[in-house]
């Protein structure tokens, strides 16, 4: 090209830019004038700089007129100090200053949300683009409250959108996702964002009405503050399971331990009968927590109570809610928690020697491994509950079309667990106050079972308690295709006596068990288990002590599938068990279960 040609090129280039330019500043003055004209998020804008206004910049925490919400946004590039000089970088010494004087301001905290009143405290990002707004909260500027309302609005259109396709939406279940889904911003059925939105959530008010015992509270307990060395979050929902409960209560009482029942919402008699057997107990008296001391007050029921069910969030805040429920009531090592259909191997006091030798102390036991696979095909669904409910097997919907999109901690891997698990007090009191846990809750409680994977997901991605974890879950259970395998007394080979006496138990609990169908398993049990081991008691006579391979005991082969006597019995009980499916832990592809996310007086809705 001539000399000529390339200079009348530059020309051209040049008034592109300068007409480019020209419409930019017109659109972006359009948009101050129209959104911010009474004072936005960062103030009003005076003098080509951002000032104090009306806005949102004095909820910021900076002081001064120094403040990064104060401070210039333009950045003037053409400096005498230039860029990639001797001793700097990319940016220049000014322009560095001016970087990091914005960056803190980036995150922005709102309050006044109505509909999604779970978001308030949550603080967003102002630098994504909002697609609705024409630009980011630090181009546009708004006003708290138009912004507030534009998200409002947003969640509820969702809903909308989707009760209207899906009509059995459970309404608890479609808010909190729609407000999530919101607040997110960057996902295919909201899409108002083309980044994340939503930094982090504000715990309290996500989950202060939820789950009550978020906030520590005090002990119901009078008089000085009692200290045990484990506790028992036990949950149960079926009255046939009732007295199986309270002779495993018996057995652990030992003195050693706190004990707290958390009885399905819908139950309302079994928590009546529960609650009139913890009082008639406590005015009896019987044991001791201390010797010569009466035993008073160390079985409590649940105050907040949920509807739980295979596959939904609502199985974590049960376990959550009971767990810091314990922390208020007393002092204590270790919490473990047990369904009715467990049984005890060992008293209280073998089990809590074994955790407190030295391979045990201080870890937490948990059995969990990764599934990449399994998990993202659970992650990437939001599962909502049905009104209706058909069947058990139909109790939830997951639109194909419905989804999020950004795990808000993307170095974060998840994983999969089994439910059951022996924690520290250590580890459930930073679960409290972990905001980045109770983040991932946010997003996670819109995943399919995330009762096996929260837990573990929190563990494994700890910088403290990463390190100290025994995958071990010290119980024994079987499945029978995707279901826990029931354990009669032909299965005792299964978990014999451990040798000598006095060893370290390989169990702590077996399960599934149904004592009142199996007495002569729980006898066994007794004889083999509890008592050889209690070295506080003389020694089981041998004719107690049942060989494991007697003729009579011979062992039932493992089924591969469910027969058809099992497939009409499951079918005549109507509901299954929480916790059969609980440990089924397998990726059916018909629709999965869920819940209704009810909650007592204390838990209220999510708006």
């Amino acid at each position: 090209m001539s000399l000529k040609g390339r200079a009348l090129l530059r020309r051209r280039v040049a008034w592109a830019l300068c007409i480019t330019a020209v419409l930019a500043f017109t659109a972006t003055s359009y948009k101050v004038q129209s959104i911010a004209h009474s004072g936005g998020i960062y103030g009003v804008r005076s003098d080509d700089r951002y000032t104090r206004g009306k806005g949102f910049a004095d909820q910021l925490p900076f002081q001064g007129a120094e403040s990064p919400a104060a401070a210039a946004v333009d950045i003037d590039i053409a400096e005498d100090d230039a860029a990639g000089g001797p001793g700097w970088g990319i940016l220049s010494k000014k322009l560095m200053r001016q970087v990091a004087s914005v960056l803190p301001a980036r995150y922005i905290k709102l309050e006044g949300f109505q509909y999604c009143s779970i978001l308030n405290g949550a603080t967003f990002d102002a630098f994504t683009r909002i697609h609705p707004l024409g630009g980011s909260i630090a181009e546009i500027n708004p006003t708290t409250s138009e912004l507030v309302k534009l998200l409002d609005d947003t969640a509820i259109d969702t809903k909308r959108r989707l009760t209207k396709r899906y009509k059995t939406l459970y309404d608890e279940d479609a808010d909190r996702y729609a407000c999530y889904a919101t607040a997110e911003g960057a996902n295919p059925y909201v899409n108002i964002s083309s980044e994340p939105l939503l930094k982090r959530i504000d715990p309290l008010n996500y989950y202060g009405k939820l789950i009550p015992s978020i906030a520590p509270h005090d002990s119901l307990i009078p008089g000085p503050r009692r200290k045990y060395k484990l506790a028992y979050l036990m949950m149960i929902h079926k009255v046939s399971t009732w007295q199986q409960l309270q002779d495993m209560i018996e057995i652990l009482d030992d003195g050693n331990a706190i004990f707290l029942i958390h009885v399905d919402v819908l139950a309302t008699e079994l928590s009546a009968t529960v609650k009139a057997w913890i009082e008639a107990r406590d005015k009896a008296g019987s044991g001791n927590d201390v010797v010569g001391t009466p035993r008073l007050g160390n079985v409590f029921l649940a105050q907040t109570t949920y509807e739980g069910m295979w596959g939904h969030v609502s199985l974590v805040w049960m376990q959550l809610s009971g767990f810091w429920e314990l922390l208020d009531l007393a002092d204590w090592e270790y919490v473990i928690n047990l369904s009715a259909h467990d049984w005890p191997l060992r008293t209280s006091q073998q089990i809590y020697e074994t955790l407190n030798s030295t391979k045990h102390k201080g870890m937490e036991h948990i059995e969990w491994w990764t599934d990449p696979a399994d998990i993202a095909g659970r992650t990437v669904r939001p599962h909502f509950g049905r009104m209706d409910r058909p069947s058990i097997e139909y109790s939830t919907i997951h639109p194909p079309e419905v989804g999020l999109a950004f795990p808000p901690l993307p170095s974060w891997s998840l994983c999969k667990q089994h439910q059951w698990m022996i924690l520290t007090s250590e580890f459930i009191r930073d679960l409290r106050t972990n905001i980045d846990g109770l983040h991932m809750l946010a997003f996670m409680e819109h995943m399919w079972i995330p009762d096996e994977a929260y837990f573990c997901t929190v563990i494994s991605n700890h910088p403290y308690f990463s390190h100290r974890v025994v995958k071990d879950k010290k119980r024994y259970l079987r499945f029978n295709a995707q279901h826990p395998a029931q354990l009669t007394i032909k299965d005792i080979h299964l978990f014999p006596p451990e040798e000598p006496r006095g060893a370290e138990a390989k169990y702590f609990f077996i399960r599934k068990v149904n004592t009142q169908d199996s007495p002569e398993l729980a006898e066994w049990l007794k004889n083999n288990h509890i008592d050889k081991h209690d070295l506080a008691k003389a020694p089981v006579s041998p004719e107690k002590l049942a060989p494991v391979h007697d003729a009579n005991v011979a062992a039932s082969p493992p089924r591969m599938k469910l027969d058809a006597a099992d497939a009409r019995e499951k079918a005549e009980l109507g509901k299954e068990t929480g916790d059969d499916k609980q440990e089924a832990g397998l990726l059916e592809q018909e629709q999965p279960k869920m819940l209704d996310i009810k909650v007592m007086a204390q838990a209220q809705p999510a708006n």
